[in-house]
């Protein structure tokens, strides 16, 4: 939207940045199968995204930018459908063998158009998936958590301090029965990710917390499917370089 002198307006937006973390280095490739795997999974993400038709977004190389305009009637329920959103993204993850997302999730000024896109959101977000998400999370920003604090959601604080969004626990809280039949997906995703991985220091990084996350959600819903020593072992891991916690050290938000 625009001024009557042609110049952006900016508008208050909950905002979600998104790394997809792996694609660019299939991209990289440059292979066939490589590019046909990346756009196949991009155009489920756009017919997931166009059913919230209030939600606008771009994609672009290995990102997703996600914007919702917030209605001040209602700015918790815009809060909410961004994370509905993610969680889709999510769901849409364990179809995509060895992918993972990293980003934030922030509300503040925005400029959005065909051509343009601009303001304080971008750049939060950005900062906050590049530099501090680190690992294969969503991560909450305090101005996001301010419009949702008594509503009941499976955000949680990491050791670090962040919270982000626990989509395994959201997963088992809706239908646990229908999460069991993926928890084998996530777990082969995450080991799939090392053993392609081994001499990778960062993806390794990302996958010890990824499993250590994904443990503390086994062992708080009473769920056997853990990934042991010995499932690190068989992949090649020195296990003597990972360490596996049975508790990820969180505490929940809400």
């Amino acid at each position: 939207m625009f001024d009557d002198v042609g110049l952006p307006i900016q508008k208050k937006c909950v905002v979600a940045f998104i790394d997809l973390l792996g694609v660019s280095h299939k991209i990289e490739i440059g292979s066939q199968w490589a590019l046909d795997w990346v756009w196949l999974f991009y155009k489920s993400i756009t017919q997931e995204i166009k059913q919230h038709e209030n939600v606008k977004f771009k994609i672009f190389s290995d990102n997703i930018l996600i914007c919702r305009e917030i209605d001040e009637d209602n700015p918790k329920q815009c809060v909410l459908e961004i994370i509905e959103v993610l969680d889709k993204i999510e769901e849409l993850m364990f179809t995509a063998k060895a992918l993972f997302i990293r980003g934030a999730v922030v509300v503040d000024d925005l400029h959005f158009s065909d051509n343009f896109v601009y303001g304080k959101a971008l750049v939060r977000a950005y900062e906050l998936e590049n530099k501090y998400a680190v690992y294969p999370r969503v991560v909450i920003d305090n101005s996001a958590l301010e419009l949702v604090n008594d509503e009941k959601l499976p955000i949680v604080q990491d050791k670090d301090g962040l919270y982000f969004y626990d989509y395994i626990q959201f997963c088992i809280i809706e239908n646990k029965e229908e999460w069991l039949k993926k928890i084998r997906t996530f777990k082969f995703n995450v080991l799939l990710n090392i053993r392609g991985n081994l001499t990778n220091a960062s993806v390794l990084n990302k996958m010890e917390w990824a499993v250590n996350y994904y443990n503390d959600n086994c062992i708080r819903h009473n769920i056997k499917y853990l990934i042991t020593y010995e499932d690190l072992k068989e992949c090649g891991v020195n296990v003597s370089n990972i360490h596996i916690v049975p508790n990820l050290g969180g505490n929940c938000k809400h």
